[in-house]
């Protein structure tokens, strides 16, 4: 088996609130073959200071030039591993084998491009995220009927979400996060475009990140609805991007 090297992005703006947690359960990994980029836009919290703490290295950028694409593309030209893991400030891995299993998963499935896993809500969500969270990991369990991995070959809505998703570094420098894309949908066309290549988006309901924002039932309706319209922002920009 292979030990790839794991470069862990995480995008961050004043996330002081999560990001020792997150920080703290990178350090207690089982996998030790990786680092971990934090590519922060001009935080004005002690963000950097525990960054630093855990002894990360910071790719800094103006908070006027963030966008995901950029922030993320930022982080994979910075990256030295072969596989890069997308994290946000506010993704806490559930295991401590979570990149044992990463690592697992690339070398047992060398036909993918990429990964991404599921997502529940952090203690501090609010009771709909965890809801909407919790029956989403049940169905993909379920989907995945105990083998707890499907391989997928068309995009759809929340294929590849870089909260918790990881790839092959030389697939993600070909085929770069569309900056057009950059306020959303940016990680869909991605695995569109590994999808093109011949690879197939491994969908691992056990790569479980605790990820949420604490928002109420109308702000989440709302991002719902603005995830379907995301989605469809995609489908025309590949359409108009072959």
């Amino acid at each position: 088996m292979t030990n790839y090297k794991i470069s862990i992005v995480v995008r961050t703006y004043n996330e002081g609130r999560h990001l020792g947690e997150l920080l703290d359960k990178l350090d207690s990994q089982t996998y030790r073959n990786h680092e971990v980029i934090v590519v922060d836009s001009e935080s004005t919290d002690n963000t950097c200071a525990i960054a630093l703490q855990h002894h990360a290295r910071i790719v800094p950028i103006r908070k006027a030039d963030f966008n995901y694409s950029y922030s993320s593309n930022i982080g994979v030209v910075n990256a030295t591993g072969d596989i890069v893991c997308f994290l946000s400030g506010h993704s806490i891995p559930v295991k401590n084998s979570y990149l044992r299993d990463l690592n697992n998963v690339f070398n047992q499935y060398p036909t993918i491009g990429g990964c991404y896993g599921d997502v529940i809500a952090l203690p501090d969500g609010s009771w709909v995220e965890k809801a909407f969270n919790g029956l989403g990991y049940l169905k993909n369990k379920v989907r995945g009927k105990g083998k707890g991995i499907v391989l997928e070959r068309t995009i759809h809505s929340g294929i590849f979400s870089c909260s918790n998703a990881a790839a092959k570094r030389d697939l993600l420098l070909s085929h770069p996060f569309a900056e057009e894309l950059g306020h959303g949908g940016e990680d869909i066309e991605v695995a569109y475009r590994m999808i093109q290549d011949g690879f197939a988006i491994a969908q691992i309901p056990e790569l479980l990140v605790m990820h949420s924002h604490g928002i109420g039932l109308v702000p989440f309706l709302r991002q719902y609805r603005n995830w379907q319209e995301m989605y469809q922002d995609v489908l025309s920009y590949i359409s108009l991007h072959p």
